[in-house]
């Protein structure tokens, strides 16, 4: 951390692009292809003439724009705007204005740095930013400044300065050692310089105080109770911004710097103080670095390099650094364009020459000197061959050195030890500073070029007369030269040609493997947590009949690879990845083959993961760039509407819009990138699991499931998936998908109907079009082994849903309503789409389950509210994606609405059976005096004030009884809570509190689906039930059975009944079209209908071995009705049995026409012929089930709510188990699991149902499930019982084991009938 910036770039006019452009150019170093580089590298190296595309200037841009960025944050929260209606959250005249009379604490300097970083790496950091007029400082100039020795009073309130030579010299130097050094020395420059400096420091102490300085930190009263105070204004908290690393080696290296007095006084007059000096900037640490290596960048062919002394590359600053300061300098000076170009091109660099190579003429003036005293001319009117003017050595030294770490000596070509500084690797999201992370670079002698062509991206002419750029190399030197000013007259520097920088094409496979295995082999990767961090040789595979590209041995005289070879060789592979992947054209090459098809999926995968490997940031960066040109809209939407054009006119991106297909290729390829960040794995299970482990997002687990996956493997995942620039790309690529999908939507509205117009496809249909491993049936381009290619399948589609669901849950604020654009609503829309498609994708509903959201959603008020959502364009609701949540959370939110229903019921007839009491009591009889006239108007609102539904059934006649007790009943009667009076004329004395419902409903179902009574059918192998094609009962039948079951749903109770899920996909609307959907029912029926589909005619013809005709025929009662299907779509019933007769003249199925006879078979089957009963039925089931609410399941989770689970898992039934009076380890327990462990599935149901009143699991298993063993005294006498209303079994202790067992079989044979113990 260091000091916060006293002024910010807000306050000034800032320097234009194009000006930033120009100066980057002219100062930052151009990669070319090495010359050792195989032929193929050198037939697609192409010359770059954009400065956007060079990989140097685009990072030094962005840091540029970053800092200008958190500048104007930092003001934004310390000190606000002059609105004083402000409503931006963080600037602090809104949280003043919220505050109203309560006082407001100020961020401080650190603190407000560090939020304005946070804000500033954020996507589209713009849209924070306060729109309104920037607020004054509030403290006034003559605020009591900081304390500080050895420092004038009136100085006191400079900017903080770090402790170099020239600090510490004007500090402890007095007037008296400068008289001496003064008549100690007898060169007549020194005393002039002397004399100056003398009269520069008497100047200085006579002002008040210097223009446009304010104290770092303003006194502020303390407050003790403040945390901000106690955390970040404590003294050991300052002291860590001042003692990092960096300012450390600042500080041990200026006790190294030798400057003269001279200087000193030139740096104190010729400087005013800015807010880009580096000691109140904030630094990142460099991440990666070079190893050391003399820099050798060759602009020209026949030029030869050599590195200047360790001195000399301390007194240079960083060129593209100093240039952009110099720039912003100069536009507060009012400066000419020109004369900042001019400038920026100055820049001190690595020469070329020795010193004594050069001539006096050649040796450029570096000496302070005045602005009046050197000619300047306008930018328009400079020539090739025009001096680069010298430059103010303190403008353009910003940084005098880099810290020692990033210094290296080396040996130069003269024997001297000459310094080699590491190249920066610094996050582009979090690099607040300037700086160009390569060798010492090469100035180019540039013209003056307008704003419009250096920002243009399609090849910006550089020169206007078609000439290349000279070159002219100055070099620093420990001698300084007098040159007198009237000599300072323009010269002519020797002309050299300056070659544009390189980069490649496009990529080819052979190629990035060669470029991979050239930052391998040379260890110039960079530093990442991405695993594995290199792939060796058991990793890596080859195209077929592919020869391995090399570099060339012939060119290379040294026995060991130089270094510097190594760096530029790292250069030019950064650069070229960095314009190919930034481009859509070039990208789109790179991963096709010469029919513009994309590779396959694991092709793709396999070279990302190769690059990834060595350079991941700039591969994650540069396609963020990329996916950046996914946003642009199509021609056809510019042309029709007006938001389209402002768009485009706003666009800084000058290249084409992207059609569907092209963009759906872009975001696949930048899928396999964010793929290939994730750990290898070598099984599936652990792909499941890791997937399982994230979807509650969690790292890993706890202790109970610790040994679901390696530690190791689970941090590597959270390495991967919390990388900032993976992230950033996922983040803008979801986006883009939503916003892709938009356009899509958009340019379907316009589709001309009359001209046949096909419509657009969506983009994710495409994309996942590619990813359909199986369905392709394209070879691979690259060899992989069976196991891997089995694994990829599943590789793929698992981790972007890992991506997506990682996005959602980063922008997931808490509420159940959520975005349908954005980085959200294009990861949910990319889940839906592959859950759409999971079937191909070899994918199971519980790869989509995301456990997060369910664990911090209310179950009770959250689904209720869904009821009532509206979904839109903008907003979508959780619950419309149900495959996020587990199904027994489905089942609970499922109940959640029905409880609420109930309870809304319940109350209202509560409320107005009040108000009926308090209208006819008899205390109020003054309102009806007239007894019988308050009995009718009961009797007539006893329906509306009824709290309870009420049903008196009796054992013999329980079908009869139910239909006329539900027969007619309003709805609002059938929504309150359910009470049953069954067997009460028999004695029966059952309290209903669960336990009675559940034995009427067992009962009721059971007869209901009686196939004697002609209503439905049931299947001798399956036992499922079905309707019966033209049944002879009345409809309204169908209808009440319907509404027995709407009412055992509503109220939470499961039936005894196997329908197949036929008819479970038919309630949710779905359509039965497959063989699959009518396997569980007629098994028998799907087995022979494939074999007719799979049957090859080789055999014998189709119509010889089946011997099938086009129609469909059912049994009825003990006769065969059959029907032509396509001819009608009318199934006779039971009274147009007889009147109607079956075909004679169907045609025979064949192989031509056997799969639409199969399609229709099974529409037939489940549609046509039982339509009438099963509207009737489906009428009746939605009596009391909203339908909106059971589109939370699917048919199998519908089926398990309605049937329950037939299965019972008795270990799991013992884990469960709560014990009242019991030890689980008494002898008695145990003997009675040891006897119901030996139980058959019969037995297991009479057990179940003995207990709990049904002979079903309810949906979560037995978890959910209330199964207690009570302990009843000790006899042999008593027989257990049970409170099937509680789940509890009343065992008492018996003697031994056997007779547990007579006893226990003695009661579930005779189990019937309520009672109270």
């Amino acid at each position: 951390m260091t000091r916060d910036t006293y002024r910010v770039h807000d306050d000034r006019e800032s320097v234009s692009d194009a000006e930033m452009y120009a100066a980057l150019w002219a100062a930052a170093p151009f990669p070319r292809l090495p010359d050792d580089a195989p032929a193929e590298l050198k037939k697609l190296a192409i010359d770059i003439d954009d400065p956007k595309r060079v990989y140097a200037i685009h990072r030094a841009s962005r840091r540029h724009q970053f800092q200008i960025l958190v500048e104007r944050y930092i003001l934004q929260i310390r000190y606000g705007c002059q609105s004083k209606t402000c409503n931006t959250a963080t600037c602090f005249s809104c949280r003043r204005r919220l505050a109203g009379a309560a006082p407001v604490r100020r961020y401080n300097a650190t603190s407000a740095r560090t939020l304005a970083i946070y804000m500033a790496s954020q996507d589209n950091p713009e849209q924070g930013l306060c729109h309104n007029a920037s607020a004054a400082r509030p403290f006034p100039e003559d605020t009591k400044p900081i304390k500080s020795k050895n420092v004038p009073t009136d100085l006191r309130a400079a900017p903080a300065r770090s402790e170099d030579s020239r600090s510490r010299r004007m500090k402890t130097e007095t007037p008296q050692t400068l008289a001496k050094e003064i008549n100690a020395t007898e060169d007549p420059e020194r005393k002039e310089k002397q004399a100056r400096r003398k009269t520069s420091m008497e100047t200085a102490t006579s002002r008040k105080a210097w223009p446009n300085l304010t104290a770092l930190e303003e006194p502020t009263p303390v407050d003790h109770r403040s945390f901000v105070q106690n955390v970040f204004g404590t003294v050991a908290f300052k002291m860590l911004e001042w003692l990092t690393p960096r300012n450390l080696d600042l500080l041990s290296r200026s006790e190294d710097k030798k400057l003269t007095v001279a200087e000193d006084v030139s740096l104190a007059e010729d400087i005013p103080p800015m807010d880009g000096s580096k000691e109140t900037q904030s630094h990142v640490e460099e991440d990666n670095a070079i190893e050391e290596a003399p820099v050798q960048y060759d602009r020209t062919d026949d030029s030869k390099g050599t590195e200047p002394s360790v001195q000399d590359r301390n007194d240079s600053s960083d060129p593209v650094e100093t240039g952009v300061e110099h720039l912003k300098e100069k536009k507060v000076q009012k400066s000419l364009p020109g004369e900042i170009l001019s400038e920026a091109s100055s820049v001190p660099t690595a020469p070329t020459k020795t010193l004594s190579d050069l001539s006096m003429e050649e040796i450029p003036v570096t000496k302070s000197f005045s602005q009046e005293s050197v000619p300047k001319r306008p930018s328009s009117l400079r020539k090739k061959t025009d001096p680069l003017e010298p430059v103010q050595k303190g403008l353009m030294s910003r940084r005098k050195s880099e810290s020692i770490a990033d210094v290296i000596p080396t040996q130069s070509s003269h024997g001297s030890q000459a310094p080699r500084r590491k190249m920066s690797r610094q996050t582009l999201i979090t690099s607040p500073k300037i700086q160009i992370a390569d060798a010492v670079p090469t100035l180019h002698e540039l013209e003056f070029v307008p704003p419009k062509s250096i920002t243009e991206v399609d090849s910006p002419s550089l020169r206007d007369d078609g000439s290349v750029a000279s070159q002219y190399i100055q070099e620093p030197c420990n001698k300084r030269q007098n040159v007198p000013k009237e000599a300072r007259s323009p010269r002519t520097p020797p002309e050299r040609q300056v070659s544009l920088p390189q980069s490649l094409s496009y990529l080819s496979i052979e190629i990035i493997e060669f470029i991979c295995d050239i930052m391998q082999a040379d260890g110039t990767c960079e530093n990442h947590f991405l695993q594995p961090q290199g792939l060796d040789e058991s990793l890596k595979r080859r195209r077929e009949k592919s020869v391995p590209l090399s570099r060339d041995t012939s060119k290379q005289s040294l026995p060991r690879y130089p270094s510097s070879a190594k760096h530029k060789w790292r250069s030019f592979i950064e650069q070229s990845l960095f314009d190919i992947l930034s481009r859509p054209e070039s990208l789109l090459r790179s991963f096709s083959n010469d029919e513009s098809r994309l590779f396959d999926t694991q092709t793709i995968w396999y070279l990302m993961l190769r690059i990834t490997r060595i350079a991941p940031s700039l591969v994650f960066d540069s396609l963020w760039n990329l996916a950046g040109t996914l946003f642009k809209p199509p021609q056809k939407l510019e042309a029709t509407y007006e938001w389209a054009r402002e768009l485009q006119s706003q666009d800084t991106i000058s290249q084409k819009a992207l059609s569907n297909h092209e963009a759906a290729q872009v975001i696949n390829i930048c899928l396999h990138a964010l793929v290939a960040a994730a750990p290898l794995v070598s099984d599936p299970r652990q792909l499941a699991n890791m997937s399982r482990i994230r979807s509650y997002g969690l790292a890993m687990l706890g202790r109970e499931a610790s040994s679901l996956e390696p530690a190791t493997l689970c941090l590597q995942y959270e390495d991967a998936f919390t990388n900032d620039l993976a992230l950033r790309l996922a983040r803008r690529l979801f986006a883009a998908i939503s916003t892709r999908r938009r356009f899509t939507e958009l340019l379907n509205i316009q589709i001309d109907i009359p001209n046949d117009e096909k419509p657009q496809p969506d983009v994710l249909e495409t994309v996942l079009g590619n990813l359909k491993f199986l369905d392709l049936g394209t070879p691979p381009v690259i060899s992989f082994p069976d196991g891997e290619r089995d694994l990829h399948e599943k590789r793929v589609p698992t981790l972007i849903l890992d991506w997506a669901r990682t996005v959602m849950l980063q922008d997931w604020e808490g509420a159940a309503q959520v975005p349908n654009d954005g980085p959200f609503g294009g990861a949910l829309a990319t889940m839906a789409a592959i859950y759409k498609n999971r079937k191909s994708l070899l994918l199971g509903d519980i790869h989509f389950r995301t456990e997060y959201f369910a664990e911090r959603l209310d179950p009770v008020e959250m689904p209720v509210e869904w009821l009532s959502f509206n979904q839109n364009k903008r907003t979508v609701h959780l619950l419309d994606y149900p495959y996020l949540f587990n199904p027994s959370t489905l089942v609970t939110y499922f109940r959640a609405i029905n409880y609420s229903r109930m309870n809304q019921s319940f109350e209202s007839a509560q409320a107005t059976s009040r108000l009926i009491y308090h209208t006819i009591d008899e205390a109020s009889g003054r309102l009806m005096p007239d007894k019988s006239t308050r009995d009718r108007l009961y009797r007539r609102l006893r329906t509306a004030a009824s709290r309870f539904t009420v049903l008196e059934i009796r054992r013999d006649h329980v079908l009869l009884d139910t239909f006329n007790s539900i027969w007619r009943r309003e709805e609002r009667e059938l929504m309150r809570p359910l009470k049953i009076r069954l067997g009460e004329d028999g004695g029966e004395e059952g309290l209903d509190s669960g336990g009675v419902q559940q034995e009427f409903f067992r009962l009721a179902i059971a007869e209901a689906l009686d196939a004697n009574y002609g209503t439905f059918t049931i299947d001798n192998r399956t036992k499922m039930t079905w309707f019966q094609p033209g049944s002879p009962e009345p409809l309204w039948k169908f209808e009440l059975i319907g509404m027995i079951v709407s009412l055992a749903v509503y109220n939470g109770l499961t039936l005894p009944v196997t329908f197949p899920k036929a008819m479970y996909r038919k309630l949710l609307d779905e359509e039965v079209t497959e063989l699959h959907h009518i396997a569980d029912g007629w098994p028998d029926l799907a087995n022979g209908l494939t074999s007719l589909l799979e049957w090859d005619e080789k055999d014998g013809l189709v119509e010889d071995i089946f011997a099938r005709t086009y129609e469909f025929s059912v049994e009825q009662f003990g006769t065969l009705v059959s029907r032509q299907m396509g001819k009608t779509s009318h199934w006779p019933q039971f009274a147009e049995l007889y009147s109607s007769t079956n075909p004679t003249d169907a045609p025979m199925v064949t192989n031509e026409n056997r799969n639409s006879y199969v399609s229709d078979y099974i529409r037939w089957l489940t549609e046509v012929s039982i339509r009438p009963q099963f509207d009737a039925f489906k009428k009746g089931f939605f009596a009391c089930i909203d339908r909106r609410s059971i589109s939370l399941f699917d048919p199998e989770t519908l089926q398990s709510v309605v049937e329950g689970i037939q299965e019972i898992d008795i270990s799991e039934m013992r884990r469960a188990t709560r014990y009242i009076g019991w030890d689980a380890s008494h002898k008695t327990i145990r003997d009675f699991w040891s006897i119901v462990k030996r139980y058959d599935i019969e037995q297991k149901r009479k057990l179940l149902e003995f207990v709990t009143a049904s002979d079903r699991v309810p949906v979560g298993g037995m978890r959910n499930l209330q199964f207690t063993l009570q302990r009843n005294g000790v006899d042999d006498g008593h027989l257990p019982t049970s409170y099937t209303c509680y789940g509890i079994l009343l065992l008492p202790e018996y003697s031994g084991k056997e007779v547990l067992r007579e006893k226990l079989a003695m009661a579930l044979e005779n189990a019937k009938g309520f009672g109270f113990a």
